[in-house]
């Protein structure tokens, strides 16, 4: 009866042994199939894990790519995708060797806003090596494999420059700011409003002069202040930015120096911009639809994720912002 017993208890072990060994039992992650799409592991009992996601951004210090990357948080649904962002701080080594580390942790996707077209080359192809699918957003990358989700950028130059040739005076001299240099996005935007005002006829408009302020208010604000004191009031007609920060830098240098009457065109059609506008103190802008992009990224991220073939890009339209309009598109962004 003893021995009976034993055998019982021994074997009661043995059963219980064997389930708590299938409970702990985990199915590997999916292998990625790069930019046709990848499935998510199933964890088991018919639940599907979360997509990962590691989002490098260029710089949190840019008022333009927050706003992008809140819009992206704003739509996407943190139970089903665990997204991880990081700041370069428009330091390209950065965002290589964040790039490195998400290689490492295995994640479905990585989405990257290039501080540098040319720099990001390396993390991209790292990321393909990888089989890790790749989305650039906003800025694209000058090679590697990726999906690019944004706004094209010789169009935003080329709008404000065909809205600029009808507003502006007859031998307008104009002062251009351009964006940072050696940026991808700040020459087309440049040749894209020069390009615009030639198609147009207007070749009596000149630009007197043309500096970066790095798309930055604070040092918009110091080279408009530079402009003033070289051609005082009467020097210039207009102010075109490459951005809105820049635009509102150099409506603020006039501002404090008490000259009306100039015309500013920035690009983005930021709130603080849209009120400018609203309030006489700038003339023109344009919305990079952040929102959009945001939305847009989400729906390739979809896409992405059922195993679709994606195209090479997803565009997203600019909308001209005036004084007929821009009330209308602050409320939106509201």
């Amino acid at each position: 009866m003893r021995k009976l017993m034993v055998m019982v208890l021994i074997l009661m072990i043995a059963v219980s042994s064997i389930g708590c060994a299938q409970q702990t039992t985990q199915t590997p992650p999916a292998e990625s199939t790069g930019q046709s799409g990848q499935q998510p592991a199933d964890t088991g009992g018919g639940t599907t894990a979360k997509l990962r996601i590691g989002y490098i951004n260029s710089a949190d210090t840019d008022v333009f790519c927050v706003m992008r990357k809140e819009a992206l948080q704003e739509v996407i649904d943190p139970a089903q995708y665990e997204i991880t962002f990081y700041d370069a701080n428009n330091d390209i080594q950065k965002q290589i060797d964040y790039t490195d580390n998400l290689i490492t942790e295995h994640v479905d996707l990585i989405i990257i806003v290039p501080v540098d077209s040319e720099g990001a080359v390396p993390a991209i192809e790292a990321a393909n090596q990888a089989k890790i699918p790749v989305i650039c957003l906003g800025i694209n990358s000058a090679g590697g494999d990726f999906t690019f989700v944004g706004s094209d950028h010789y169009t935003s130059g080329h709008m404000q420059g065909a809205y600029m040739a009808k507003a502006l005076p007859d031998n307008a001299k104009v002062l251009y700011m351009e964006g940072a240099p050696g940026y991808d996005h700040t020459r087309l935007r440049k040749q894209g409003y020069e390009d615009a005002l030639k198609e147009a006829g207007r070749d009596d408009v000149t630009i007197i002069a043309s500096q970066t302020a790095e798309y930055d208010k604070a040092k918009g604000m110091a080279l408009m202040e530079t402009w003033i004191q070289a051609y005082g009031n009467d020097g210039f007609d207009a102010v075109i930015c490459a951005n809105d920060q820049m635009a509102l830098g150099a409506m603020e240098a006039l501002k404090v120096a008490g000259i009306a009457g100039k015309q500013i065109a920035g690009i983005d059609a930021t709130a603080d911009a849209c009120q400018a506008i609203i309030d006489g103190g700038m003339t023109y802008t344009l919305k990079q639809d952040a929102a959009g992009q945001g939305a847009m990224c989400l729906t390739v991220i979809k896409d992405l994720e059922a195993g679709k073939e994606l195209q090479k890009e997803y565009l997203v339209p600019y909308t001209d912002v005036d004084i007929n309009n821009a009330a209308e598109i602050l409320a939106d962004a509201n």
